[in-house]
């Protein structure tokens, strides 16, 4: 039992949660990227900087951008380009991710 209960608690502990959260703004709409609900287990989310509190408005500069969290902290970013495309593959973030993960 204390094996078991050791095991849980190491897989618990060392577990980590990937999220992918694309910002965009309501008249970039036609530049979003489009990615699947899920890029090897971790959410991806799309937000409108529009909706979002000031402080992360001043932080984004260029519309859309692709932000990779790992428990909660910023581990990659993409930004688009000067002609407000993206140029990214949801390969590009899976790469991320495994490398986070080694």
């Amino acid at each position: 039992m204390k094996v078991l209960i050791a095991l849980l608690f190491s897989i618990c502990m060392y577990s980590q949660k990937y999220t992918v959260v694309q910002i965009n703004a309501h008249w970039n709409e036609t530049n979003k990227v489009k990615l699947p609900k899920e890029i090897n287990g971790a959410k991806v989310l799309y937000a409108y900087l529009e909706d979002q509190v000031e402080s992360l408005k001043k932080e984004i500069k260029v519309v859309p951008t692709i932000l990779v969290y790992k428990d909660n902290t910023p581990i990659a970013q993409f930004e688009a380009g000067i002609d407000l495309k993206l140029h990214i593959k949801e390969q590009d973030i899976l790469e991320v991710i495994n490398n986070e993960v080694l």
